[in-house]
């Protein structure tokens, strides 16, 4: 063990890392770690150098994981989130107010941090520390709560039903006025779209919703369907979607907002919608009477009872 530890590369290379992974950008990186993009160029070729591998695959204008960045990336991701969790029960001790909360990176930035003011103003005593990921947490580890796509059986845990899934198309008034065939499946079907690469399913419980799949529940032949630009997390294509850069699919609880206030549209009628793929707020019996789960719980309900309708 002691010789593995000898050849454990660089904890900084590895967290620098782990933030451009996540981001697929080396901009955003050194945005999060408050450095230069060329301090984390450096880190991840440093890093590339001790393992003799190419992690990215580097363009004029993004980077994109190569099947061992992917794999890197899982662990490392998986690693620090497991580092954070345990730091941050150390260090708080006997508060028994502090709840982590597990939720996937799009549900974090999309869903719950818009409202996190919100939750503030409603119950002050409920201090969170989210914790971003891009697949369940493991019940073996004993985490306090989690929202979590499909549920796992376990003893140990109580769950409540969030919402299910529904999925359809999204673009932004001005796309739509410039490219006024948006506004049929057929005239979809003819357009450059948006789509998340299948590395992004790898760590879902479910198959995958791309736009082949899309097309197909709606009855049509999706053989000549052609994708512009694919994306490793789906923030990274609403955000090209907000930029007007064309058609991506998208899930309900995750754009209400933006189609409540004008800023994303519903260029067609038709949906994909899948009862089956469910998801849940999930946490600790153990913990599920504590006065600081329950209000969670409660309002999270409450939040969500929209989708449920």
């Amino acid at each position: 063990m002691q010789q593995k530890l000898r050849g454990l590369p660089s904890l900084t290379a590895l967290r620098t890392f782990e933030v451009a992974a996540r981001y697929c950008s080396f901009k955003q990186a050194a945005e999060e770690l408050c450095v230069t993009q060329a301090a984390v160029s450096r880190q991840v070729r440093q890093l590339e150098t001790q393992l003799d591998v190419e992690l990215f695959v580097r363009s004029h204008r993004r980077v994109d994981l190569t099947e061992q960045g992917t794999k890197l990336f899982q662990t490392v991701h998986r690693s620090l989130a497991d580092i954070a969790a345990i730091s941050y029960e150390m260090q708080s001790g006997p508060r028994l107010n502090n709840i982590n909360l597990y939720a996937t990176s799009s549900f974090s930035r999309l869903w719950l941090v818009p409202r996190l003011n919100q939750l503030r103003r409603a119950h002050s005593q409920v201090h969170l520390h989210l914790i971003s990921v891009e697949e369940n947490p493991a019940m073996s580890d004993k985490f306090d709560a989690g929202i979590t796509l499909g549920l796992e059986d376990n003893n140990a845990y109580q769950s409540d039903f969030l919402f299910s899934e529904d999925v359809f198309p999204v673009c932004t008034q001005v796309f739509l006025e410039a490219n006024p065939t948006a506004n049929s499946i057929e005239g979809l079907m003819q357009l450059p779209l948006l789509e998340l690469d299948a590395k992004f399913w790898n760590a879902k419980w479910w198959s995958a919703v791309d736009w082949s799949f899309w097309f197909d529940q709606q009855g049509l032949d999706c053989a000549d369907v052609s994708t512009d630009i694919s994306f490793s997390h789906f923030p990274m294509l609403l955000d090209a979607v907000l930029q007007d850069v064309g058609v991506g699919l998208s899930w309900q609880h995750l754009v209400q907002d933006m189609l409540d206030d004008g800023r994303l549209i519903q260029p067609v009628i038709e949906r994909y919608s899948a009862p089956e793929r469910k998801h849940y707020f999930v946490c600790r019996k153990d913990l599920a009477e504590k006065p600081e789960m329950k209000l969670l719980r409660a309002w999270l309900l409450e939040q969500t009872a929209i989708f449920r309708m």
